[in-house]
């Protein structure tokens, strides 16, 4: 692949094609039993098959909200990046830190707001 092509994809949208990928996957085959290897594992998630399965389901739209945010705020960055001259070493590793903190950032949105989003759903049926 050229160069030029290459950095079109590595960056913030590749965490978020991965996240779409990933929620897209999930929303349409969503883990049926609560398990130990596919799906949103949290304790809270992992209490009850009510709980699993709105976790499961939550996250995946979650995922893939994410997913579009990530790729469009990504190749903006890119555009951005690009258009200041700099070192390709310093370009290379912003890029790096940009999907770093893509990736984090991403993950800890999706698990504090679908945990936020169990316990407000689940608390009300303990009333």
């Amino acid at each position: 692949m050229s160069e030029g092509i290459i950095q079109w994809i590595i960056g913030p949208q590749l965490i978020g094609v991965v996240f779409i990928i990933a929620g897209y996957i999930q929303k349409t085959y969503p883990p049926k039993k609560i398990n130990k290897y596919y799906g949103y594992r949290t304790p809270a998630a992992m209490k009850t098959q009510e709980t699993w399965d709105e976790a499961n389901r939550y996250s995946a739209r979650v995922m893939v909200k994410a997913g579009f945010i990530l790729l469009v705020a990504g190749l903006a960055l890119t555009v951005l990046l690009n258009m200041i001259p700099m070192p390709e070493k310093i370009k290379f590793a912003i890029t790096y830190l940009m999907i770093l903190a893509a990736a984090m950032g991403s993950a800890i949105v999706m698990l504090t707001s679908t945990e936020r989003h169990l316990e407000k759903t689940f608390d009300k049926h303990k009333e």
